[in-house]
Parts: C-alpha cells; sequence; structure tokens
C-alpha cells in the first residue's frame, strides 16, 4: 500500500461511516451508544487532524470547503450535544432517536456521500496514471459498495415514502378531501422524498438488471402516488408499496451479504498496511 492507495482506503472507510448514520432514519428498539460515539469521533478527527481527506478539502477550493461544511453540518445535526435528532441520555447509556427527522439524515447524509465517491474515484485515476494503483481487490469493494448503499437509502426512504403517503391519505379524509396546512406539510415532506429518491438515481454508477428490478418500480410507484400513472388494474395503493418494498429489502439483504465480507477483509488489510506505514515512519 501507498500513499495513494493508504487515502483511497481512508476516504472509502469515512465514506462507510457517514452512511452508517443511516441507522438514525430507522425505527429501532434501541440504537448502539459505542457506535454513535465511535462515529463522532472517526467523523470529526478526519475534518479536524492531519488526514487524507482534511488534506484533500483543504486543496480543493470551493468544493472542498462547501463538501467540509456539508460534513460539519452532519456533526451539528446528528452528533452534537444540540442535537434534536439523536440525544444520548443524561446516564449515557440510552441513545433516544427522533424518527419523524428522518429526511433530514437522508438530506445531510447523501450529498456527503456522493461527494466522497467523486473523490475516490479521482484518486483511482490519479492512483492508475502515477502506476500506483497497487491494491487490486479495491474495485470489487467500491462495486459491492456502491449496489449496497443504493440498495439501504432506497429501501430506507421507501418506508419513509410509505409512512408519509399514508399521512397524507388520511389528513385529506379527515378534511372530506379539502387540502388543509396539515397535509400541505405533509405534501411538502413526501416532495422531499421523492426529490432525494432522483437526486440517489441519478448518481448512481450501478446499471445491472438486478439494480433496476428496484429502480423502475419504485419509480413507477412514485409516478402513480403523483397521479402520472395509473395503479395496475386489481391492486391498490398497499399492496404496490408492499411489493416494491419486498423488492427492495430482498435485493438489499443480497448486496449486503455480497458487501460485508468483502468490505471486513478490505478494512482488515487497510488497518494493518496503515500499522506498517506508521511504523516504518517512526523507525
Amino acid at each position: 500500500m501507498n500513499n495513494y492507495t493508504a487515502a483511497i482506503a481512508s476516504f472509502i472507510r469515512f465514506d462507510v461511516i457517514v452512511f452508517n448514520t443511516l441507522e438514525y432514519a430507522m425505527k429501532k428498539d434501541s440504537y448502539d451508544v459505542d457506535a454513535y460515539k465511535a462515529r463522532k469521533e472517526i467523523i470529526s478527527n478526519e475534518i479536524s487532524q492531519n488526514t487524507p481527506l482534511k488534506n484533500c478539502l483543504a486543496n480543493s477550493g470551493d468544493a472542498g470547503k462547501a463538501l467540509n461544511d456539508k460534513i460539519n453540518d452532519l456533526l451539528k445535526l446528528i452528533y452534537s450535544d444540540d442535537s434534536t435528532i439523536v440525544k444520548l441520555s443524561q446516564d449515557g447509556k440510552e441513545l433516544r432517536v427522533d424518527f419523524s427527522q428522518a429526511i433530514s439524515v437522508f438530506e445531510a447524509v447523501l450529498p456527503i456521500h456522493e461527494e466522497m465517491k467523486k473523490i475516490v474515484e479521482a484518486h483511482v485515476v490519479a492512483a492508475k496514471k502515477a502506476e500506483q494503483y497497487d491494491e487490486p481487490t479495491y474495485p470489487e469493494v467500491i462495486e459491492k459498495e456502491e449496489y449496497f448503499y443504493r440498495g439501504l437509502v432506497n429501501m430506507l426512504m421507501l418506508d419513509q415514502f410509505d409512512h408519509q403517503f399514508a399521512e397524507y391519505n388520511k389528513a385529506r379524509q379527515e378534511a372530506k378531501g379539502g387540502i388543509t396546512a396539515q397535509s400541505n406539510f405533509i405534501q411538502n415532506d413526501i416532495n422531499r422524498l421523492v426529490k432525494l429518491f432522483h437526486f440517489v438515481r441519478d448518481n448512481a454508477f450501478a446499471r445491472n438488471a438486478e439494480y433496476y428490478s428496484v429502480i423502475d418500480p419504485l419509480f413507477a410507484l412514485i409516478e402513480m402516488t403523483g397521479g402520472r400513472r395509473d395503479l395496475p388494474e386489481g391492486k391498490n395503493f398497499g399492496q404496490i408499496f408492499t411489493d416494491v418494498k419486498t423488492i427492495a429489502r430482498e435485493k438489499t439483504q443480497k448486496w449486503e451479504l455480497a458487501w460485508k465480507p468483502v468490505y471486513e477483509a478490505f478494512i482488515k488489510h487497510f488497518t494493518e498496511e496503515v500499522q506498517k506505514m506508521q511504523g516504518g515512519a517512526k523507525a
């Protein structure tokens, strides 16, 4: 491992830590306090200490400053004492997560991931040009992460979309079909989610038929909820949501099983190589 590939590995690890923040867009009985503290420390250290990411951002002009600001915003939104989304209990033994703010979690995490993906791609190109792309496992790690990430994000946002759509219909029914302040508020959240679905799709490099077996029915559903496409004959929205969510969940589970061992081996190798590099520097 050389400086190029060490930096790429550092970026990949940071990106995974950031998108693991999507845990706080999930409804769970409990959340891991140690994982929360570790993420907070790693994300903070990456932009405050002498790391490849900090150096990259410092040398990237306005784009670097913009990404640095997004990372700081994530820390403030999720990992600070002032966060209204994730709160550590007074005794420090429990995390309390406000699931109603899940869309804000998506809006904070997703743009950082896409920028980190661009940074990884640029450094891979530079490493190849310098003939120092000496880690043959990297393409597999990057590809498998892409599919798992897209599956995870779409699966989580689908759950939120289902919830918001049901709430919107309930608000309209209670108003006997009328538009109210409440229904407008929910509609705004639905619009935020639809924008995020498009953002995720537009930035994907996943292209295979299996990926589109999730994406195509998802966007057909979005068009149905917006009145731009008729429901299939004999089906209602509840059934369509269930069908699309089932496909997304099954594919995401499959992609996670493919990604996890590859990523774990990658992290183990990265940690060992960094220790060697640090040992060499000290000697």
